[in-house]
């Protein structure tokens, strides 16, 4: 959380206002640190923690919507974002309600105009926080959206509406968020994993993890 609340509070992403209509759009990326926080107080088993911190980005993704943000296609982002602090907080009803919105809303889209929004950072970054939650069957941007520009939209929010519960599934039984995904290297002989023997690392920050289960691991000597 302390991530999100840096981000809101002007400390990063470059120092940009996120409550303005010109720095709104990087917002979501504070959105992503709330909602991983939200997973993993779901993961621990304090529900009222996460129903808080869902709150919490339900309220910031609603304002930037109503006060914020007037592009149609980025207030249908943060319809996306409300719906995903429902999802994983296991409020179905109403995750389904808000992802109809959004999907309405990214009907408004122009075609020609739909796939440079998945690019955008309020996007980018659901789709980040997603591909962490699924991690680590890690999915790709045709999975999400699909191989027609003109349905990648309502695509998306199909894929979100009926994977998330999966991921959210395998993540509570697991009791484990893996780390996010770095560069990666696959059969590399000079690393072994100590806890399950896999030779697939993930290089986050200056950490060398397993790809497969997130253990730290060593160069063999």
């Amino acid at each position: 959380m302390r991530s999100a609340y840096a981000r809101l509070s002007g400390e990063s992403e470059r120092g940009r206002d996120l409550f303005t209509s010109e720095g709104g759009n990087w917002s979501g990326y504070a959105l992503e640190s709330v909602l991983l926080a939200t997973v993993c107080s779901q993961i621990t088993g304090n529900e009222s923690r996460a129903r808080g911190r869902a709150g919490q980005g339900i309220l910031i993704a609603s304002d930037l919507r109503d006060s914020v943000l007037s592009q149609l296609g980025l207030q249908a982002g943060c319809e996306e974002w409300v719906g995903l602090f429902r999802a994983v907080t296991q409020k179905s009803e109403r995750a389904s309600a808000a992802f109809e919105r959004a999907e309405t809303r990214y009907g408004s889209v122009e075609s020609s105009e739909k796939v440079e929004l998945t690019t955008e950072p309020l996007l980018q970054a659901s789709e980040r926080a997603l591909r962490q939650i699924s991690r680590p069957d890690d999915f790709q941007w045709d999975d999400m959206h699909g191989s027609a520009p003109s349905n990648a939209l309502s695509r998306r929010i199909q894929f979100i509406r009926s994977r998330v519960p999966a991921f959210m599934k395998s993540r509570l039984n697991a009791g484990h968020l893996h780390a996010p995904r770095g560069s990666t290297e696959y059969g590399n002989e000079k690393f072994r994993c100590p806890d399950c023997g896999s030779h697939d690392i993930n290089y986050v920050a200056d950490t060398v993890l397993c790809l497969r289960c997130d253990t730290p691991t060593n160069r063999i000597d």
